[in-house]
């Protein structure tokens, strides 16, 4: 699904964004996922605005390399899959389905969350940038190793059908929980079926991201989440949460989130 851009151009607009200094190899991904996560923040202003984004690496690239919006699933995901590719690692694009903590339930969007299954040294990994405050910060293998890292503990747990994602968030869960489910066979491959999924998310009666304005992103030591009416910060597993106006809101998109050009 690549695009016809230049690697060279796409490639260093990408570093310049993600501040990733350290050559990409499979031991540094942890640093890739967590430059990228405390540079570039999940959000829905678009989905919010009716402005749809373009999914190709042209497209992408505009808006979160050039113009520094952040995303939801399928486009911060899908930026980083064309990214490693270009750094030419084995990457395919594939769906799941999220578990509804509010429901108990599996969403009834279907499988409308976008992550990246990556093969290295005939080893199975999900790497995922797109889950807003869940992600895992590391690749997780396909053998439901734990990974700990800044962020909790994750695992990808083999099931009858395929896998889950199980999360244990730092300062925020006690017990396991499920994230999504996959199956390998689930992968992405044009354009048109990224574009469904988004079509889901942006008008789907369930869908939570067309409701109200969200973002967060990671800090070197917790998380920023603001909605129009609040505004979190967690440091080292502490939350401080805060009410906040349209004023602050707006304050906090700028200072906080580098967001000038939406709201």
């Amino acid at each position: 699904m690549s695009g016809g851009i230049t690697m060279q151009t796409f490639k260093t607009l990408f570093q310049q964004r993600t501040n990733m200094n350290v050559e990409v190899t499979f031991e540094t991904l942890s640093i890739l996922l967590q430059h990228f996560a405390q540079a570039i923040p999940f959000e829905n202003l678009r989905i919010i605005n009716n402005n749809k984004s373009l999914l190709s690496k042209e497209g992408l690239q505009k808006k979160i390399l050039i113009r520094k919006e952040g995303g939801v699933c399928y486009e911060l995901n899908t930026l980083l899959y064309y990214y490693l590719e270009e750094c030419g690692f084995d990457v395919t694009l594939v769906s799941a389905c999220i578990y509804d903590q509010k429901s108990n339930d599996w969403s009834t969007t279907g499988n409308t969350h976008v992550t990246i299954l990556l093969k290295h040294n005939s080893e199975k990994y999900i790497v995922d940038a797109g889950f807003g405050a869940n992600i895992p910060l590391a690749p997780l293998p396909l053998t439901g190793e734990v990974m700990t890292t800044a962020n909790g503990q994750f695992r990808i747990k083999p099931t009858v059908e395929g896998y889950t994602l199980d999360l244990k968030l730092e300062g925020r869960d006690d017990v396991w929980r499920v994230g999504y489910s996959f199956i390998e066979d689930n992968r992405i491959t044009d354009m048109t079926e990224l574009e469904q999924m988004q079509q889901i998310i942006e008008t789907h009666p369930a869908s939570p991201f067309n409701k109200s304005p969200l973002l967060t992103k990671r800090t070197t030591d917790g998380l920023y989440i603001l909605t129009p009416s609040s505004f979190t910060q967690w440091h080292n597993g502490v939350p401080v949460k805060q009410t906040i106006g349209e004023e602050e809101y707006r304050m906090f998109l700028q200072t906080k989130f580098e967001m000038k050009g939406l709201q």
